[in-house]
């Protein structure tokens, strides 16, 4: 992958985050949203496809021991 196309995908996820945190803070959008595509082809499976899937959902704060959300959203609804 080129350094371009993989720092161009990674500044849309860190954009994607924020805009999902913000939403979800500020209650204009679901906590449970999804999304699903597939790409036709696979480079390291031969007839194989590459399966990418985004979801979203609530879930305990144990459930996600150990992960960065145990330090409490980044964002803050400030009035």
């Amino acid at each position: 992958m080129s350094d371009y196309r993989k720092e161009r995908i990674e500044r849309l996820l860190h954009e994607l985050r924020y805009e999902i945190e913000r939403g979800i803070l500020e209650r204009e959008i679901d906590e449970e949203i999804g999304f699903r595509f597939i790409v036709p082809i696979s480079q390291k499976i031969r007839d194989g496809v590459v399966f990418c899937e985004f979801r979203t959902r609530p879930c305990s704060r144990y459930d996600v021991l150990g992960y960065e959300v145990m330090a409490g959203p980044k964002l803050k609804l400030v009035k």
